[in-house]
């Protein structure tokens, strides 16, 4: 739709802004083989953290990358030629300069016969309100999900994660390695629940927005599925054919005792305000926290 004198909105908007490490791949490939949903071939977009000089993710270079592999899966997978085919002219908009609102706005504008748009940015949760405005400007009426895991657990994944991109061997790094890792300030934005919804608050009507627990999604996936569904306003008793299974798995290593009671005392007073902002807490951060 185009009000008079202004660009066009982009309608029927879900952007998934996190937390990272807390489901947002699994969520989004699930949400892909909805018959009402189209999820970007690019999962994560990263256009608002972009423009904050948040990261790198759309050098020329990355997105270069992102487009030989379409073309790689296009080649390679005949029997999916019929899947992928559909998505070149997507790939051509996505590869189009300057990386600005039109270009944002045509990412959403060919969803192949399905009413609702989404895509699953987590840096979207360290843009602050002045980013969420902006998405607000672009989509007056989007919605977002986001979801907390426990942070002590969602920290140390992001360690795990870290290391792997690195080509690190987390049983390498000592414990001032580590905690200099978790408290450095990427890391704790990352983090920090409190902010992210303050920032949300400030820009979005509470309807506009659905806060998960991951622990909660992941003990009925089903519920959590129906749930998200009508909060989009798609078809909420639809199933996918086969359950998805876990993606972006992290190296398998223990958290080291003195680390995971650093992140808890550094965690807990945010862990006590989110308990009262939603009146419950789910069983493993009571755990975590000994609350």
């Amino acid at each position: 739709m185009t009000v008079m004198g202004q660009s066009p909105i982009i309608e029927d908007l879900v952007v998934c802004i996190g937390a990272q490490k807390a489901g947002t791949t699994w969520l989004a490939r699930l949400l892909a083989e909805h018959p009402e949903i189209f999820v970007t071939p690019v999962k994560e977009l990263h256009y608002f953290d972009h423009l904050q000089g948040l990261s790198n993710h759309l050098a020329d270079d990355r997105r270069r990358s992102r487009r030989r592999k379409f073309w790689q899966k296009l080649l390679t997978q005949p029997h999916r030629f019929g899947h992928w085919r559909p998505l070149i002219p997507w790939y051509g908009r996505y590869m189009a300069s300057p990386i600005d609102d039109d270009w944002y706005r045509s990412l959403f504008c060919d969803r192949l016969s399905r009413r609702f748009a989404m895509e699953a940015t987590p840096e979207y949760a360290i843009i602050g309100a002045a980013g969420f405005s902006h998405l607000k400007r672009l989509a007056p009426d989007v919605k977002l999900i986001f979801i907390m895991r426990d942070p002590v657990s969602r920290a140390w994944s992001q360690v795990l994660h870290h290391c792997r991109r690195q080509r690190r061997d987390v049983r390498e790094m000592d414990m001032a390695a580590l905690t200099a890792l978790v408290e450095s300030p990427r890391f704790l934005a990352l983090g920090d629940y409190g902010q992210t919804l303050a920032d949300l608050d400030a820009s979005f009507a509470p309807e506009q927005t659905l806060v998960l627990f991951y622990e909660d999604v992941h003990i009925d996936r089903s519920k959590a599925l129906a749930r998200i569904l009508a909060f989009i306003g798609a078809n909420p008793d639809w199933r996918p054919a086969a359950p998805a299974r876990r993606f972006n798995p992290s190296q398998r290593a223990g958290m080291p005792a003195p680390l995971r009671r650093h992140l808890a005392a550094r965690y807990r007073p945010m862990a006590e305000a989110i308990r009262q902002r939603f009146a419950r807490l789910p069983e493993a951060w009571l755990a975590t926290f000994g609350l």
